[in-house]
């Protein structure tokens, strides 16, 4: 009786640990493409266009960076977040400052409830 006892509760460990013992999966925001772009983009330095005239800085183009509210329970967009997303823009130009140029928020916009939107030329110096 002993004997059946003790297999009985290895069976029944055996069966709670097979049970506990899945194909479980992790997700996460923070994939390599997201962090590629983040890390350049805090290389890029903000600027006003009295500062960098005397640099000699290289003129790349035009940037343009949003933030968008996509549903009613998230928070709203904030200049914060296009800025740092025109600086990643920036970045996969090659630049390493900007000279923000406007912010101003998007009437009707498609595929957000409010959307924020900034530009600002981009410079290598």
């Amino acid at each position: 009786m002993h004997f059946f006892s003790r297999l009985v509760l290895c069976l029944s460990l055996s069966v709670l640990v097979s049970a506990c013992s899945g194909n479980y999966s992790f997700n996460s925001n923070l994939d390599k493409e997201n962090f590629d772009n983040y890390i350049p983009a805090a290389d890029v330095s903000v600027y006003q266009s009295d500062q960098i005239d005397p640099l000699s800085a290289e003129y790349l183009g035009i940037v343009e960076g949003v933030s968008c509210q996509e549903k009613a329970n998230h928070a709203p967009p904030q200049e914060v977040d296009a800025r740092n997303s025109l600086r990643e823009q920036a970045a996969l130009l090659g630049a390493n400052a900007v000279v923000i140029q406007q912010c101003y928020p998007i009437a009707e916009p498609v595929a957000c409830l409010a959307m924020l939107s900034c530009f600002a030329k981009a410079y290598k110096i």
